[in-house]
């Protein structure tokens, strides 16, 4: 057994840590709700995944108080409800990425076809810990009593039911790991032969790529007209979109004409296109890959230490080890902040957009200060809208699949006179 200071600093270790990923989450659902340039596919994953990190770092800073209350206490049997469901869940959303990764490279799924997948990886990810988290509440024997009770660290399964750890935690667990690396290599193997094709654009033979997953390939045309006129009668000018809307202008002027089109109708040179096409998306394929390589590096951190820890325990069931006790509370309630940690670094000109803009308002609201009081005589208003104003085309995110309309888009010549723009219309979205 350990010492009353072992005891201790395994909980200040668990704590902290806690704390950190609690952080981390926070910072994870802050943006994603707040901008929409963090809507990247793995990002939304990672969001899901967050709510579970929470709540195991809930129960994680519990820590070992809930053992001083008894294994019977209400506190001891939640604590270990939320760790047995919510802990290894991440593992799965781990595993969630991968197969996004196996879904890109060999069905060729694009980013609308992964985020109709995020309701399953919803209910398996937290369902299926879910069934065992559940069940053992109501399991007791009359020699080894409650599944759940004191357990070194925190309350979770007993000694006594050792076997139950090994085959509904970390047995999963190392499944999950193992299948993972198999889609990894897979993939790596893919890459490999994707790049080498890649290599050879002077190849006067087809060259496969890997549909890009997160660009669509919908197309738009849009086809402006204005015939001169003398009055203001709005039936002499109108605006024609491929898809029946038509706009009437509030003004009529110069004769011209502007048609504007995208996508797979828009005239291109195949032999420049098709090098480029097949560039941007291995890239954006690969860029995928790469990053939830991240998450599954952060999760073999998380778990190899604290499995080497059971297998010890399994092992020499009468000895506890302290130091790999000590790296199991510092390594397990880490997972929040492995996810934020990733998430920040690979979206951080997004993060640094996010914060130029809330920077940029506080700097207005603190000009205005008192002019802005209602008994001041002037109306002061101001934008507290953190979303980006102009998103580049680059951004590996669903949003770029819609052109979002401000609610008055002005087309066509100003007026000399009045400097106004002729021709507008409201709201709505264009696909491209």
């Amino acid at each position: 057994m350990f010492t009353a200071a072992q005891l201790a600093s395994l909980s200040v270790t668990e704590r902290v840590t806690s704390a950190l990923s609690l952080i981390s989450s926070g910072y994870i659902i802050f943006t994603f709700l707040i901008s929409t340039e963090f809507h990247k596919p793995i990002n939304r994953l990672v969001f899901y995944a967050s709510f579970g990190n929470i709540i195991t770092n809930v129960a994680t800073l519990i820590s070992r108080s809930a053992i001083t209350l008894g294994d019977n206490s209400a506190l001891c049997q939640l604590q270990s409800f939320l760790i047995q469901m919510f802990m290894p869940a991440d593992s799965l959303w781990t595993l969630a990425m991968a197969c996004n990764v196996y879904l890109t490279f060999f069905r060729k799924y694009n980013a609308a076809q992964l985020k109709k997948q995020e309701w399953k990886y919803f209910l398996t990810c937290y369902g299926i810990p879910f069934i065992p988290a559940v069940t053992y509440l109501f399991v007791e024997s009359k020699s080894r009593g409650k599944v759940y009770g004191p357990a070194t660290l925190w309350c979770w399964i007993t000694p006594k039911w050792d076997a139950l750890r090994v085959a509904t935690f970390y047995g999963p667990v190392w499944v999950v790991v193992l299948i993972t690396v198999f889609i990894y290599v897979l993939a790596g193997v893919e890459i490999y032969q994707k790049r080498r094709q890649l290599q050879k654009f002077s190849h006067p033979g087809p060259l496969e790529v890997v549909d890009n997953p997160f660009v669509s390939t919908k197309t738009t045309k849009i086809e402006v007209t204005s015939e001169p006129a003398e009055s203001r009668n709005p039936s002499e000018s109108s605006l024609k979109h491929d898809d029946g809307i038509r706009v009437t202008p509030s003004r009529a002027y110069m004769e011209y004409s502007i048609t504007i089109e995208s996508g797979a109708n828009a005239p291109k040179n195949p032999r420049i296109e098709r090098p480029r096409t097949a560039l941007d998306a291995n890239t954006a394929a690969w860029g995928y890959t790469r990053i939830a390589f991240l998450f599954f590096i952060a999760l073999l951190i998380t778990w190899v230490p604290s499995s080497v820890n059971r297998v010890y325990s399994l092992v020499h069931p009468e000895k506890s080890n302290f130091p790999l006790n000590f790296v199991a509370s510092l390594v397990l309630p880490l997972q929040g902040f492995w996810n934020g940690l990733i998430y920040f670094t690979t979206s951080l000109p997004a993060s640094r957009n996010l914060w130029r803009r809330i920077d940029d308002r506080l700097r207005v609201l603190m000009r205005r200060g008192p002019a802005s009081r209602p008994d001041s005589g002037q109306n002061h208003s101001v934008d507290i809208n953190l979303q980006p104003r102009h998103r580049k085309a680059n951004y590996e995110s669903d949003s770029q699949r819609s052109l979002a309309c401000s609610p008055d888009i002005h087309v066509g010549r100003r007026d000399p006179e009045t400097d106004e723009s002729p021709r507008s219309f409201s709201g709505g979205y264009l696909n491209i």
